[in-house]
């Protein structure tokens, strides 16, 4: 308790230590409110879907949540039309609420959006990157873990599309990539669907996108998980929470800062 007291004392009486205790508690608070604020908005949209669907299967629930994405995106692009500008702050943080809120992001933003409010909804979710013309990242989708399927479904919200296997379940990208000739049957002909899309593979993380870093994390996942986790984690999911994401690391080196001035409190007490 004294050593407390001393180090508030020390900052009381120095105007710059007060300045940057300052900014860093307005920031976490900032990040505390955007962060809520956000979580709220994911709720509501699965709430809405469970009031929709209560009862039925989750598949339908799944299915609902997505269809209300889709409207309230395209509708937003519609307004919009690709001539949004973007705040300062939805140009730094990156946050699925701007994505949502303008219908930005082309098929990036909707898979998303969705796959946040999955995980607000208690699944879990991996975005992808299609292959598409030699190309990783020509089309971006995702797939969940339905518990009452135990297994991974693929769903493409930009066209509001889930396939069907012939046992009459919903497929894994897996099944569609392996019998594209079958699946494609069962996309719509009203929708202005690219068939080049066509499912010739999936990435769901670009580990060589941060060169040494990137393959470090493939291969220590790779030795603890084994290959096949490696190569189907996918991290999006983790950071789709921008502002939680900024204040863990706003906090941690708020913490270091802390550390770093007490010890130097303590260095000058001891001279």
């Amino acid at each position: 308790m004294l050593k407390l007291k001393s180090y508030l004392l020390y900052v009381y009486h120095s105007p710059r230590q007060m300045i940057i205790h300052l900014c860093f508690i307005l920031g976490l608070v900032s990040l505390t409110v955007e962060s809520n604020q956000e979580s709220v908005l994911f709720q509501n949209i699965v709430r809405v879907a469970r009031i929709q669907t209560k009862g039925q299967h989750d598949t339908v629930f799944v299915k609902q949540i997505m269809v209300l994405i889709n409207k309230m995106m395209h509708d937003r692009s519609d307004i919009f039309m690709g001539s949004e500008e973007l705040s300062f702050k939805a140009k730094l943080i990156h946050s699925v609420d701007a994505d949502l809120m303008y219908g930005a992001g082309a098929c990036g933003g909707f898979s998303k959006v969705l796959a946040r409010s999955l995980k607000t909804a208690g699944y879990t979710t991996r975005i992808g990157q299609m292959l598409v013309d030699g190309e990783y990242g020509g089309h971006i989708l995702l797939e969940a873990y339905l518990p009452s399927l135990q297994k991974w479904v693929v769903l493409d919200p930009s066209f509001l599309l889930v396939y069907t296997n012939p046992q009459g379940v919903w497929a894994s990208f897996e099944e569609v990539h392996q019998n594209w000739e079958y699946y494609k049957k069962q996309i719509p002909n009203n929708i202005n669907y690219k068939y080049n899309y066509k499912y010739e593979g999936i990435r769901y993380t670009n580990w060589s996108k941060v060169p040494v870093l990137g393959n470090l994390s493939y291969q220590t996942l790779k030795l603890i998980r084994g290959e096949e986790f490696a190569n189907t984690y996918s991290l999006r999911p983790v950071l789709l929470d921008s502002y939680r994401m900024y204040k863990w690391i706003m906090g941690f080196c708020y913490y270091v800062f802390i550390l770093i001035s007490y010890h130097r409190i303590s260095r000058k007490k001891s001279e």
